[in-house]
């Protein structure tokens, strides 16, 4: 996710160079991502979903749309600024949805706005990492693909994680299921808005339907930080890893 204003082939871009060529774009995704989230938090209210639950939906498919569109529109561009812009903007989009919540949700303070936004920020960052891990377009796109099918998975994680952790031992499945949750942004996200929502994600009767996860395997908690920590430090590696193998050529 190299951003330097000297990428080989390519003249020196200047702010007004990166609005005019990267502008237009940015504001489609932009639009795309506010009339989204809103209509998902609005629209179901119109017919007699509960706010909490219109709220629980649109907070999830946010980082379902962070996951897959980050990398995706991050691998076109040839230069890493204009990649981290037009991934980035995914996240700074999904902030209105965040101030719409706190100014009409009790479950939703300033500070959880804020962490939310921080837990988003983490899961676009990581894929616009991932998806520049490689140097030519067509490899990026590949990269982007691999990057957003993990970061689905990992979100996925209720519908596939009980089964996988059949095969071990009674004695590490919590530690197991722990490692696996700190991964899953989503779980970051409810641990958010869970005190004032009166919502856990795992204990909410559907999931009984579909997980075991805090039924036969004790959850541990998962709090906010540690997704966008983890998020943050992996898309760190893959730009440093990403750097250093510029440089040595």
């Amino acid at each position: 996710m190299s951003g330097d204003a000297n990428t080989p082939g390519l003249p020196p871009w200047t702010l007004r160079s990166l609005l005019r060529g990267d502008g237009r774009a940015m504001a489609g995704v932009a639009a795309v991502t506010v009339a989204g989230q809103l209509a998902l938090f609005l629209l179901p209210q119109a017919f007699g979903v509960s706010a909490r639950a219109a709220m629980l939906a649109a907070l999830t498919a946010s980082g379902v749309w962070a996951a897959l569109a980050a990398p995706i529109l991050a691998a076109g561009p040839a230069r890493g600024i204009s990649a981290l812009l037009r991934g980035g903007i995914v996240a700074d989009a999904t902030a209105v949805l965040l101030v719409v919540l706190w100014l009409s949700r009790p479950e939703v303070s300033f500070l959880s706005a804020v962490k939310l936004y921080c837990i988003y920020a983490a899961v676009a960052l990581c894929g616009v990492a991932g998806a520049r891990c490689a140097e030519t377009q067509a490899g990026r796109y590949t990269a982007a693909v691999i990057a957003a099918v993990i970061l689905l998975t990992l979100q996925a994680g209720p519908f596939w994680l009980s089964g996988a952790l059949q095969g071990v031992p009674q004695a590490h499945k919590t530690a197991a299921a722990g490692v696996a949750l700190r991964l899953n942004p989503l779980y970051g996200v409810f641990s958010v808005v869970a005190e004032r929502a009166g919502f856990v994600w795992h204990l909410a009767p559907v999931m009984y339907r579909i997980t075991r996860l805090g039924e036969d395997i004790p959850v541990p908690p998962v709090w906010w930080y540690e997704p966008a920590g983890i998020y943050l430090f992996g898309a760190g590696i893959l730009s440093a890893t990403h750097l250093v193998k510029r440089r040595r050529r």
